[in-house]
């Protein structure tokens, strides 16, 4: 397979680029000695390089384009938007015609806010899950991905040593997050009903939320145990604590209402992304209307220039 000129394009990106690509993940992807993929053009399920080698693309974009590359229903509609205004810094139609549907279509979404990233939002509703129930401390499960903020970039890919099984330690995951990171985590084993119940139990004074991945995909597709969503809810219910499901990955995909939809279980908050806007970076939060009224009556502020742009 001839490569030149995506060789050539990597060298030349690693001059002002850096890293010569764009996220870590990608970096990773390509270690010292190989010449990351270099695209030309994207249609369906293929890519073109800049070397006129065609692949048959399975990541799809780590899930975010649900509907292909290039889908011409979308194209079209980004063409016929873009004639009008890209961004007005003001309201729009558009912002509760889309939210109708995302609620409609989202079990637990009485309300919802868009943002332009997942990192984006879970941060969000962390900050809102603590201002609606006055607590500070959130459980969060081993090998579960949330964003890469300081405060929840924690033990998503833990190494040794790790602690006990029952009691994993906190583990930063970047150089330059603070040493206090993690203080308001409490890192617990997945699927562990008896665990999360003994914690409940001990600290529920203390917990605002539980957040997880409804299916633990960044860490391999793990499916929760039968009846474990079920026990979770039952548990925060009971202690008044609230339930966050991070369906960024599963939201639209497994399900149209994603996991929540699919087992049947739904949380008091809910994030989306990824599939959501076939390749564009748009992502949200919705949940129960109680929680979400903080930030309708701006008492938890939502902020951001880009937020729900046409």
């Amino acid at each position: 397979m001839i490569r030149d000129k995506s060789i050539q394009a990597f060298e030349r990106s690693k001059l002002s680029f850096a890293g010569g690509v764009g996220s870590a993940v990608r970096l990773r992807e390509f270690p010292s000695g190989l010449t990351p993929l270099f695209v030309k053009n994207g249609h369906g399920a293929r890519l073109t390089d800049l070397d006129d080698n065609e692949f048959i693309d399975y990541v799809i974009g780590y899930g975010a384009l649900l509907l292909g590359h290039s889908p011409r229903v979308v194209v079209e509609a980004v063409k016929e938007q873009l004639n009008k205004g890209a961004m007005f810094g003001a309201s729009c139609e558009l912002e509760f015609i889309v939210s109708e549907k995302v609620a409609e279509a989202i079990p637990c979404a009485d309300l919802v806010r868009f943002t332009n990233s997942g990192s984006e939002s879970l941060h969000f509703v962390l900050r809102l899950a603590r201002a609606f129930t006055g607590r500070e401390k959130v459980v969060k499960f081993e090998g579960h991905y949330h964003g890469w903020f300081d405060d929840i970039y924690i033990s998503v890919h833990p190494s040794p040593p790790m602690g006990l099984s029952k009691a994993p330690w906190k583990k930063r995951q970047s150089p330059g997050q603070p040493e206090d990171s993690a203080n308001n985590l409490i890192i617990l084993p997945w699927n562990d009903r008896e665990l999360l119940a003994q914690t409940l139990d001990d600290r529920s004074h203390e917990i605002a939320a539980v957040i997880m991945e409804p299916i633990m995909f960044n860490n391999g597709g793990i499916y929760p145990e039968e009846g474990y969503l079920q026990a979770v809810r039952d548990l925060t219910n009971e202690h008044g604590v609230l339930l966050i499901f991070d369906e960024i990955v599963t939201g639209f995909r497994i399900a149209l209402g994603g996991a929540q939809e699919y087992f049947g279980v739904a949380p008091d908050l809910s994030v989306f992304g990824k599939g959501f806007a076939a390749g564009f970076p748009i992502a949200g939060f919705g949940g129960r209307k109680d929680i979400m009224d903080l930030v309708a009556t701006n008492d938890v502020p939502h902020m951001g220039t880009y937020n729900s742009n046409p």
